[in-house]
């Protein structure tokens, strides 16, 4: 496809991620059924390709991108400046995830790069960059909800039914006000809980989710971190966070969003192990709370078992 200006290509990477917001990418379904054109792969197997540009393709849209968008919003940054800074950092993950399944990506990025110095304004610049992180953050939560987790059963712990190391501090944990209220219901499960977001310890970021509201997106669940679960959300915020909390010391039903880890929006259900710290969200009412082990073990076994999609869906009340 050939564009005549940067806004001809913002359009097509808005219209591509819309395509797949609801239904997975032909290019995903290539990786998880070993029919990649190019057959990338050494001796006959697809898998270490599938592996890598999987890794790839998450650091890509995670710890690449939305840098990248910061850097752009800091208005003592030029605009030529950050386009040496994004053909630096961006060909060496595009042109490598192109080889290896992801030909449009590549030439999406290409392009991107391409006709950015030719912006008409700083804010279309910026709008580019972030059509593209959204795009590749839509990308990231396809290729981790169809990557072959279930092989984690062969490298489980020595008792993997006794509980990890307790580091939980509930004195540490955040306390909000009742907020504005959200209701977020899962199909196909018809599930319903309604939460409070943070907007007096954390207004702007909720300010931003709010704006976007409603939206359904693909349900995960951590592979990492314990009894949480994540999806990518179709926004980009880089809004200032106040307050943040430790995973490991949050209470069942906590909301967070990482903005630094593709947009994510987080529900925690149970104990975790993770001890970084997030921004705080909201926290689903006590009353719900329940709720939600039964949608936490079925989004388990969606994500490392059956592949079997769950879709969220978040509203205001």
């Amino acid at each position: 496809m050939s564009y005549t200006s940067l806004g001809d290509v913002i359009d097509h990477v808005r219209s591509q991620t819309a395509a797949m917001a609801r239904e997975e990418p032909a290019e995903i379904y290539a990786f998880r059924t070993g029919t990649l054109e190019n057959q990338a792969g050494s001796y006959g197997q697809y898998f270490g390709t599938w592996d890598i540009a999987a890794g790839m393709m998450r650091d890509y849209s995670m710890y690449t991108y939305y840098p990248l968008l910061q850097i752009i919003e800091n208005p003592d940054i030029t605009l030529p400046q950050f386009c040496f800074i994004l053909d630096s950092f961006d060909h060496p993950y595009s042109n490598y995830l192109r080889y290896s399944g992801f030909p449009q990506l590549g030439k999406l990025a290409l392009s991107l790069r391409e006709w950015l110095p030719r912006a008409t304004s700083r804010q279309q610049a910026i709008e580019a960059i972030r059509a593209f992180c959204i795009y590749t953050d839509t990308f990231a939560a396809w290729s981790f909800h169809y990557f072959p987790w279930g092989l984690g059963k062969q490298f489980t712990y020595a008792n993997p039914e006794v509980a990890a190391p307790a580091i939980a501090d509930a004195s540490r944990r955040v306390h909000i006000k009742p907020g504005r209220k959200i209701r977020l219901t899962w199909q196909p499960l018809d599930i319903t809980v309604d939460a409070y977001l943070a907007v007096h310890e954390n207004p702007e970021l909720c300010r931003d989710l709010m704006a976007a509201l409603p939206f359904t997106v693909l349900q995960d669940h951590a592979v990492v971190t314990g009894e949480s679960m994540y999806a990518w959300c179709p926004l980009v915020s880089t809004a200032p966070i106040q307050v943040r909390e430790r995973i490991c010391d949050a209470p069942k039903g906590r909301l967070r969003f990482s903005q630094s880890t593709g947009q994510k929006f987080i529900v925690q259900y149970g104990p975790t192990t993770e001890d970084l710290a997030q921004p705080v969200l909201g926290e689903v009412i006590p009353e719900h709370a329940d709720r939600l082990d039964k949608v936490g073990a079925e989004v388990w076994k969606s994500t490392f078992d059956t592949k079997t999609p769950i879709w969220l869906t978040v509203e205001l009340v």
